[in-house]
């Protein structure tokens, strides 16, 4: 094999703004490394992983990040709108429709360069399968990434005839990452592009909500759901392919997605980090009490609450908005309206922000 520059170290910095979420990076990196050396044709085949963790701690966002800094064609995708053959909802092959958009986004970020030579205008698709250049639209989006995200709720599928847990999407899946040629298109009508799976890296994420109870009782360990949700890294490690089959993934399954990133629950110190960092919701709600010519008296220990606050929620960065939205917007109102000069005051202590006269 050719000797390829890794570029683990370069993703796992482009990343900075995930914050807690130190192996997650590392091991996102390390696979999407990995990935690179398949589109540069130096691998044949992808390491489809499970990503597993809360909603709101920074699952898609790292994936995105890592392959937008790559220029490998991504997508993520909701898993609970595909459906086996011969049912309501999309077949399963159309979640490559998305990444054959994102394929077509490359291919004409260098068109600009291109067509400044030719004097022509770039032309305009309606549709990604209308492309004279759909051959090499495919071909980057068979190396590409697709995030299938919801992953985890397809093992609550309930078969239509059978009235059972459904696990025949799963083994469609299956088939997709072991390597198959499959027919994408847009219309019913039309055959559609073949497109050849097996170089595609699939990732399967979800919160997989339960799957920590199941392995403490396993571990015969005494842990309600709280302390459970808070254990470190350390605990994750604990979890096995078995744990994931008998959470509803098929055996056969679970063996292909051997690759397991997990990104732990956010701590209020994490949280608060994401709050009171540059350009985050913090500031911008400062800046918009300064335009109004408020003075901003949020303390440290105001800071702290709402990371707090936040945490309670069990929803990760995701529940910051809510909380700012909460305590601040009036107060926002009243600053807007003041006709003397005042001042905005959230500490530890205080329910909600004030606005004082100065």
């Amino acid at each position: 094999m050719i000797a390829t520059q890794s570029k683990a170290l370069d993703l796992f910095l482009s990343t900075g703004a995930v914050i807690g979420q130190v192996k997650a990076r590392k091991l996102m990196a390390s696979l999407l490394d990995r990935q690179w050396s398949v589109h540069l044709g130096l691998l044949e085949k992808s390491s489809p992983a499970l990503l597993s963790g809360r909603s709101g701690t920074g699952k898609t966002m790292t994936a995105n990040i890592m392959c937008n800094h790559l220029g490998l064609a991504y997508a993520e995708t909701d898993a609970t709108r595909y459906s086996e053959a011969g049912y309501k909802g999309l077949d399963l092959p159309q979640m490559f429709i998305p990444l054959l958009e994102s394929a077509a986004r490359v291919k004409d970020a260098e068109m600009p360069v291109r067509v400044s030579a030719l004097g022509q205008p770039a032309g305009k698709h309606t549709s990604v399968f209308k492309r004279a250049d759909i051959d090499e639209v495919v071909e980057i989006a068979q190396t590409g990434v697709v995030l299938l995200d919801e992953f985890d709720k397809w093992m609550l599928r309930i078969n239509h005839v059978t009235g059972e847990k459904d696990k025949t999407i799963q083994s469609d899946l299956l088939k997709m990452i072991e390597g198959s040629i499959e027919y994408v298109s847009d219309s019913d009508e039309e055959i559609g592009v073949q497109f050849d799976t097996s170089r595609v890296l699939i990732i399967c994420a979800g919160a997989f909500v339960g799957l920590f109870q199941q392995v403490a009782r396993r571990m015969h360990e005494d842990l309600d759901h709280r302390r459970i949700a808070m254990q470190s890294e350390a605990f994750a490690e604990q979890i096995i392919p078995e744990d994931f089959e008998s959470f509803g993934l098929l055996p056969e399954l679970t063996g292909r997605l051997s690759r397991h990133i997990f990104t732990r629950p956010l701590q209020v110190a994490d949280l608060r980090a994401i709050l009171a960092r540059e350009g985050g919701l913090l500031e911008e709600y400062r800046q918009r009490f300064e335009s109004y010519g408020c003075e901003w008296a949020v303390t440290e220990g105001g800071e702290i609450k709402l990371a707090q606050l936040a945490g309670d929620h069990e929803t990760g960065a995701r529940a910051l908005e809510y909380v700012l939205a909460r305590k601040f917007d009036l107060a926002l109102y009243d600053a807007a309206v003041a006709e003397n000069p005042v001042k905005v005051i959230l500490e530890a202590h205080m329910d909600k922000a004030l606005v004082v006269a100065l």
